[in-house]
């Protein structure tokens, strides 16, 4: 008996210092260290997957907004043609002032001499909830007021048919594009 308690005394201490690491280099298998180091490269790989998922679905999603952009765009320009609404470029305009003006597009309702008849149909247009777009000439006090300044083309068809049904509609509204 006193014959084996010394050495396993020695092969429990071993066990106790050296843990299982031992054992899985002496059979050749990998120890806690090397699969610790695997599992975090396993684990940064899968998050590069993840991410590049992402990337390419951010790329798909912007495709087909892009492309709906084009065919709701298409389509307000086929129906902006037939209901013969007139498209003025404000090049075409000369003093009319739109470097404070942010939008591409707008459609407008009507045009004032005196400012403050512009901004009482805007304040009106406000109160009927629609956006007012206010623009101003750099001689005389000429305005001109429409809705829905936006950068998308599409966007104008839904404003045009909605305040068609208003009091306010002229059928002289026109769509302003800015150079």
């Amino acid at each position: 008996m006193k014959r084996f308690l010394v050495p396993g005394t020695f092969v429990l201490l071993l066990l106790a210092v050296t843990g299982c690491d031992f054992f899985r280099t002496v059979a050749g298998r990998p120890t806690s260290s090397e699969l610790e180091a695997k599992r975090v490269t396993v684990a940064l790989r899968e998050q590069a997957e993840r991410e590049a998922q992402a990337r390419e679905q951010a790329v798909r999603d912007s495709i087909a907004a892009a492309a709906k952009h084009v065919s709701d765009s298409a389509a307000a320009e086929t129906f902006f043609r037939e209901t013969r609404v007139m498209r003025i470029r404000s090049r075409s305009l000369p003093g009319l002032r739109t470097d404070d003006f942010p939008y591409r597009y707008c459609l407008v309702l009507a045009g004032f001499s005196q400012p403050g008849n512009g901004e009482k149909f805007a304040e009106r247009l406000k109160e009927a909830g629609y956006e007012p777009a206010v623009l101003h000439y750099t001689r005389g006090s000429n305005t001109v007021v429409g809705i829905c300044p936006t950068n998308h083309f599409g966007d104008l068809q839904e404003a045009y048919e909605k305040v068609r049904t208003e009091k306010f509609f002229s059928r002289d509204a026109w769509i302003f594009i800015k150079d």
